[in-house]
């Protein structure tokens, strides 16, 4: 017997109308709303039967939709769990990796291969591209073939402990992990990041610099190729791989006030484009030298008249660091390549070679850094930001 408010017998065909609710269709004890085409309710008790089975069919449409979708559902997360416990920690790695080489600057990619290369076979990431690999050379155990469920952090401190001289890089190494398996857990690969929560610490800022007498010792105990990469190196401000090491005659502008370098975001370490502005006579002079020199290719080049790279802008500058040790003049620890950089930062700060003072928000923009890059790293040596505090004192 139909209960009141319930067109009588409807119940049968799998709906029915109740009063104050509409048509409604059930499922189990619950009752399910049927709409029209727009998608509104249908409440019209006298409706026409057409519309209300429409209705109802398109309730059973959408029914059977999403059973089909939570099925689906099911076998992914069946899938990604069964990854979970097959999937190694080298192949997570390497999906990553073709990432990274296809969307990363080539100084980027080279860093996080490093890193996972390391932690995956235990050996040094100067044998990254050998063939050959020593036994002797291996530095731990590796990783690389735990299965993604067997991974814990433990590991990771293992990993580190493995590398007591890593100080500065230790965080760039943990976030080359850490960016791994956060793009397959994206990519659908995996469920979730097995180390998700690790800490990679705070940055170890390096902020070391030349003085004008370090510098001065720098020229003269050099050779003249690398003589020039210092100092275009330290007027330009120039990351030493990516931009000194790349940069070539198409790059070169000329402009009123100076020469421009001009890098696309493909080619930027920051995947923006990237100006860096040169108004220094001697190193224009330097710059148009080279173009005449060398108009195709990169401009700067070493004794052999091959292109730089950070391998041997690196190499060069330890056997430099060397060299003047042994005449007394000793650099801070943690000198290299990069702290020509550093020693733009501060000079261009305090107006060593303009006379003029610059804020932190102007460097940034000198630098091709962020903000808060640069002021973590530069606002102590910005007299902008320090003056009105001292005065204030």
């Amino acid at each position: 017997m139909a209960k009141t408010g319930r067109t009588k017998g409807s119940r049968n065909r799998g709906f029915f109308f109740r009063r104050g609710r509409g048509w409604v269709a059930t499922e189990g004890r619950s009752f399910v709303p049927l709409e029209n085409a727009d998608g509104t309710r249908l409440r019209d008790r006298n409706a026409r039967q057409a519309d209300v089975k429409a209705a109802y069919e398109r309730y059973l449409e959408r029914k059977k939709f999403e059973a089909e979708q939570d099925r689906q559902a099911a076998e992914v997360a069946e899938s990604a769990e069964t990854r979970w416990q097959t999937l190694t920690v080298a192949e997570v790695c390497r999906l990553y990796l073709d990432d990274s080489r296809t969307n990363d600057a080539a100084s980027t990619y080279r860093i996080r291969a490093d890193a996972l290369f390391d932690f995956c076979t235990g050996f040094p990431a100067s044998l990254r591209t050998k063939d050959e690999r020593p036994p002797a050379r291996r530095i731990h155990e590796g990783f690389g073939e735990l299965p993604i469920g067997q991974l814990i952090p433990l590991h990771i401190d293992q990993w580190l402990r493995a590398h007591p001289r890593w100080s500065g890089c230790r965080r760039a190494k943990i976030k080359s992990l850490l960016r791994a398996f956060n793009y397959c857990v994206g990519a659908g690969v995996l469920p979730r990041n097995p180390i998700k929560g690790y800490k990679p610490g705070k940055d170890n800022v390096r902020r070391v610099y030349f003085t004008p007498e370090q510098e001065k010792a720098m020229y003269e105990n050099s050779l003249p190729e690398f003589a020039m990469a210092l100092r275009v190196c330290i007027r330009t401000g120039a990351r030493p791989g990516c931009e000194f090491a790349a940069v070539t005659a198409a790059h070169v502008r000329e402009h009123e006030k100076g020469l421009e370098w001009r890098f696309s975001e493909e080619e930027s370490k920051t995947n923006k484009s990237r100006i860096i502005r040169i108004t220094d006579e001697g190193i224009i002079a330097i710059v148009r030298g080279q173009m005449k020199r060398y108009p195709t290719g990169p401009l700067f080049r070493n004794t052999k008249g091959e292109p730089w790279t950070v391998a041997a802008l690196g190499a060069d500058f330890t056997s430099l660091r060397n060299r003047i040790a042994k005449l007394g003049i000793v650099l801070d620890k943690g000198a290299c390549m990069y702290a020509c950089r550093h020693t733009f930062a501060k000079r261009t700060l305090q107006g060593f070679w303009t006379g003029k003072k610059c804020n932190i928000e102007t460097l940034c923009k000198l630098m091709g850094n962020s903000l808060k890059i640069c002021w973590e790293n530069y606002a102590d040596w910005c007299d902008t930001y320090t003056d009105p505090l001292w005065d204030a004192a």
